[in-house]
Order: C-alpha cells, then structure tokens, then sequence
C-alpha cells in the first residue's frame, strides 16, 4: 500500500512525531510511505534535522513545498504556487491512502475529489475554508472525537477513536552509568524525590500549578526532601520571563532543575514522579511516555487523560488548575513508596498492551482497508 501524508511543517510538536511513530509502524508492516511537506522550520535544530532523516531513513520519499513568507503579496503568490505544486504531485504519486495529518491540508484531496483521511490531534481547530470534512477520521481522545462531529460536522460513523502511541524503547532500562551522567551534568540530586516534566514551556503548561502544589500544599519536611526538573524549551521570551518571575520568588527555587530538551527516555528513570499539569492539552503523549518507562505518572483532565490513565489504579487524575489537589495526590504517593511502585508498574503494563506504535499502526490500518 503506498500511504501519503500530508504534513504542513516538521516542526517540534506531537503531530510531527506522530507522523513519523506511524510512518515507522507502516513500514514495518511492508508499506511505501510518502510525504509531503512544507520543511523543517528551523534548520539549525539538530533536533528537527534528525527527525527530517528518520523520515528519510525509514525510507520515506519526501517532497517539499515553498512555505509562504514576505509581504503579503509574496505570501499570496508563494501560497498559489505551492497549492498548484502539491496537486501536480498528488496526482503524480498516486497513492492508494492520502492521510492529511495537518487538518488544514484537507482542502487539497478534496479538491482532487479523492477519499482522503485526516486525524484531529487537537480541540482548538477552526473550520475554515481550508478544512474539509473527510472519508474516514481519526481522533485521538474521546474529547476530540466529539469535537469533530458536534464543531466541525463530522459524520459520527466516519469517526474513529485512535489514540497515540510511543515506541517500546520507553520501556527498556538505561544503562546507570548514563543515568549517572545526566544527574551530574544536570545536577538532579540522588536523595531527593525526583518530580518531572517534560514539554514545552510555556503558560498553558501549567508548570506553576505544580510548583504551587509543592509550596504550599506539601509539608516542609516533604518539601525539603523533593527537587523539580522541567525538561523543556520555552516557546517564546515571555514564556522565559514569566516561569522565571515564578521561580525567583518562590520558596522552593533552589530544588528547581530546567534542562534544555533532549530525548527524554532517560530522563524519565530519573523521575521518581512524572507530572503533566497542563491547562489544555491535545493528548499528552508524554504521559504515556512516562507510564511506559514505569513511572508513577500524574497529569491534569485535559485531553486524552480518562483514555490514558485510571485513576489510583495506574496513575492519577486532577482538576485542571487545582493546585491542592494535585498536592494531595503528590503526599500521597511521596510518603507510600510501595503505592507508588504499584501505580508505576501497572501504567507501565498498561502502556506496553493499548499506547505502542504496534497498536496505533493496527488500529490506523484498519480504517485504511475501509477506504481501500
């Protein structure tokens, strides 16, 4: 089967990665993958260049069109251009599948007249013009499954739920000697409890929710014995001014540990405890992340969270934005350390049977033949 997808950029988000989790899990399977795209937007992150050449690596055939920039008249011009190049070679592959990962890609099989797949990675989409409803659609919670059919007027039989998955690697052990590095290098302490995140950082993340929780809903004798680490970049300088304010003036900014984004697969042996408290969120890949890397996760009620996680069987659930609750849950399971392991090993168990590439590329598959 040759599988197309359409992807507007490769950027740092879960839509790219999730593009190329299944991209990987297609192949596997025996499947041509192509894809078009508008490029990586950013040529100087090594991070975004080796995601472009595991594309390519995995045997991808990638073609990439001009993405609009200049005055708006360059804008406008570039635009016609790259909708009349994406068309010329969508009838040129000729693929068997067209999955539009980027919803506002839509309009482009539907100009075709071809049955074409898309999948809502998020509840903030818009329907415009350049959104159309397509043949068969993948959401990746229960929330954005009814998204789709109540806001953008999908049909309720063309929606699938399919939630996201990570590779099994998460669930093997880093070598402790590379976990020792880390911890040296970034200077994570060996005696405390280790409480984690990994994302951006940015306002809608939620980050000083959970340094509330600490401060001020944690005794101190808990608190002395917990340090945070926030692995992440932040999106834009004000996002960096903001949680800079927050820690200055906060009474645990000592036992505060921000480390620039990298794979966080190590990182999350480290972290006794994974937090994801979030204000809004697509579907919180990384919380299956950490599930998977057997650690006790905790995360907001966003998006995805009641498809990942029981609550107190194999992770926990709190309101979003609410501070104590989150601290409640966090005392619990600092001072229950047998608690914590059991939540740690049945989030791993559960991640490792419903959130692998293996099981999302199935699923995916599936509603491929109905199109076929």
């Amino acid at each position: 089967m040759r599988v197309l997808f359409l992807l507007s950029r490769i950027e740092k988000s879960g839509v790219t990665l999730n593009t190329l989790d299944l991209a990987q899990g297609l192949v596997d399977h025996g499947h041509e993958l192509l894809l078009i795209t508008g490029g990586i937007t950013d040529r100087d992150n090594d991070y975004l260049v080796k995601i472009e050449n595991d594309f390519k690596n995995i045997g991808t055939e990638i073609r990439t069109f001009k993405t609009p920039k200049g005055n708006i008249l360059s804008k406008i011009l570039i635009s016609i251009g790259a909708i009349y190049q994406i068309l010329k070679w969508m009838r040129e592959l000729n693929a068997d599948i067209i999955h539009s990962q980027s919803p506002y890609m839509t309009f482009l099989p539907w100009l075709l007249k071809k049955p074409f797949i898309t999948t809502v990675h998020n509840v903030q989409l818009v329907k415009n013009l350049k959104y159309k409803n397509p043949t068969e659609l993948i959401a990746i919670s229960r929330e954005s499954k009814e998204y789709a059919i109540k806001t953008l007027g999908a049909k309720p039989d063309s929606v699938s739920v399919i939630c996201h998955g990570v590779s099994k690697r998460f669930a093997e052990i880093t070598p402790e000697k590379e976990l020792s590095l880390l911890k040296n290098k970034y200077n994570i302490p060996d005696n405390k409890i280790v409480i984690g995140y990994v994302g951006r950082i940015t306002r809608e993340k939620g980050l000083d929710i959970l340094i509330t929780a600490v401060e001020k809903y944690l005794p101190k004798t808990t608190t002395d014995n917990v340090h945070l680490v926030f692995l992440g970049d932040y999106w834009f300088e004000s996002d960096k001014i903001w949680l800079t304010e927050i820690i200055d003036s906060s009474i645990i900014r000592n036992s505060i540990s921000i480390v620039p984004f990298q794979d966080p697969k190590p990182f999350y042996e480290l972290f006794h405890i994974f937090v994801l408290p979030s204000k809004s969120e697509a579907f919180g890949l990384v919380s299956i992340e950490a599930m998977m890397s057997n650690c006790c996760t905790i995360r907001s009620d966003t998006n995805g969270a009641l498809d990942q996680i029981e609550h107190g069987k194999d992770g926990y659930i709190f309101a979003n934005g609410n501070a104590k609750e989150l601290g409640k849950i966090l005392l619990t399971v600092i001072e229950n350390k047998e608690l914590r392991y059991s939540i740690a090993a049945n989030g791993k168990l559960k991640a490792l049977e419903n959130f692998t590439i293996e099981a999302m590329t199935k699923k995916t598959l599936s509603i491929y033949n109905k199109i076929v």
